[in-house]
């Protein structure tokens, strides 16, 4: 007895028709038999679901009726192909009743019966796993060839995928990287408290995002805004860290140029009027906080003018960038020197009132303007005069402390210049008072000359 045989008969007796129908009527997939002619001799209901057709109208189809990718003659060809291998597996297309096309994978298995031959068709509409793939296909590709750089790296954070712009980016590959922890990628700009907090925020949260330096094969320092993810399994647990970044480091660099223009003294590089305004009101919050004084100095260089009449303004920039260099040297690290225009600079000392420091600071910076500059093949010579203004004694705001400062400054010019003076009342207040107000727009408005 052959394996049909065996199949359609249960303890010696024929196996009962109703009880096959009832069989292939649970199954999921499409059962269909098929004669040497290709005709429908039988099909489960999930076959006439599929096709959207009765069983009385399944049994009049032929293959080629809801199969678009046979013929009558191709049909016979394929017959001899299955007939010779016994069983083939393959991909092809069912057309149903309402004319809607669907993907199908059929399994075709040829076997005699009595003296008849038949091919016993299972065949499963693969619609959705198609979508499925395509779609993975359509999200591989998305990450591959994404301008963002990604990495993902496994539940224990060992690197298991990068794309193209991370290769591009950080100049490792991922053979380089595979099984690595991300690690290998950390500059020394961020210390382990920054890292820390990261990271609980991602296992916290599930997502991070900020701004992150890294280091490149290379050894170069990269900036990167970047956003980290977790992927989770259904319990809760990680299965993926994803990070996705962009590459700012020239964003950055073109943003500290325009801070630095906009911030900093084009020939000197000090902080300009802008950034100076802007420090003095922190350092007067943080007096007033703290119930600390403060001193303004305003130094004007006296003859600088003659300086460009008799040897150039380039020659006049030079003296400037060595006065700026000098009185750095006079003033505390924490201290703020400030080029405010032309011929003036100025000088926050925090936490400082009228004392000897503040003294020895005007004088040292009197005595190192005081001395010869040499210029090339000149040397030129001016002097400083040097006004001293107290918060919160003279004033308690910006301008106030500007007006005090540029008042004593003058003072220090009525008392034969290379010298310093302490803002008093009493110092010529109109003269000084009318000059200053002459001024004021160029400490706040005007533009770096």
């Amino acid at each position: 007895m052959n394996m049909t045989e065996q199949i359609m008969r249960r303890g010696g007796a024929p196996l009962d028709v109703e009880f096959l129908k009832n069989v292939f009527d649970r199954l999921v997939d499409s059962v269909y038999w098929l004669n040497r002619e290709g005709r429908v001799i039988y099909a489960n209901e999930a076959a006439c679901r599929s096709l959207e057709c009765t069983c009385e109208e399944m049994l009049a189809y032929k293959v080629p009726d809801f199969d678009p990718n046979f013929s009558e003659n191709s049909w016979l060809t394929h017959w001899q192909k299955v007939k010779a291998l016994g069983s083939f597996t393959m991909q092809t297309l069912h057309l149903s009743k309402s004319g809607r096309i669907f993907p199908v994978e059929v399994s075709i298995n040829y076997f005699v019966y009595g003296k008849n031959e038949f091919d016993c068709v299972i065949a499963r509409d693969i619609s959705a796993r198609n979508h499925l793939e395509g779609s993975m296909s359509f999200a591989a590709d998305i990450f591959r060839m994404s301008n963002e750089a990604i990495m993902v790296t496994d539940d224990n954070n060992h690197i298991v995928e990068v794309n193209q712009a991370f290769e591009r980016i950080t100049g490792y590959t991922l053979d380089e990287l595979f099984g690595k922890n991300p690690s290998i990628l950390q500059s020394e700009i961020h210390d382990l408290a920054f890292y820390l907090k990261m990271w609980h925020e991602i296992r916290s949260n599930g997502t991070w995002q900020g701004e992150v330096c890294g280091r490149r094969k290379n050894g170069e320092i990269f900036v990167t805004w970047i956003t980290f993810s977790l992927i989770r399994h259904k319990d809760g647990s990680v299965f993926r860290h994803v990070a996705q970044f962009t590459d700012i480091t020239e964003k950055k660099k073109r943003e500290e140029e325009v801070w630095q223009h906009a911030n900093f003294h084009s020939l000197t590089n000090l902080p300009n009027r802008r950034l100076f305004v802007d420090r003095l009101e922190q350092e007067i919050k943080k007096a007033n906080r703290a119930e600390h004084q403060l001193t303004l100095l305003f130094i004007d260089l006296d003859e600088f003018k003659r300086i460009n009449d008799q040897f150039g303004h380039e020659k006049g920039d030079r003296l400037l960038v060595e006065a700026a260099r000098r009185i750095g040297l006079c003033v505390r690290e924490t201290d703020t020197v400030a080029h405010i225009g032309g011929d003036e600079f100025t000088v926050i000392l925090p936490k400082l009132g009228r004392s000897p420091d503040v003294a020895r600071i005007a004088q040292a910076i009197v005595h190192e303007l005081g001395g010869p500059f040499e210029l090339g093949e000149n040397t030129g010579f001016v002097s400083a005069s040097v006004g001293i203004a107290l918060y919160p004694a003279d004033a308690q705001n910006v301008l106030g402390l500007l007006n005090c400062a540029d008042r004593a400054m003058y003072e220090a010019k009525k008392n034969g210049r290379n010298c310093y003076a302490y803002f008093s009342d009493s110092a010529n207040p109109d003269n000084a008072h009318s000059s200053y107000e002459k001024r004021r727009s160029i400490y706040l408005q005007r533009e770096e000359p």
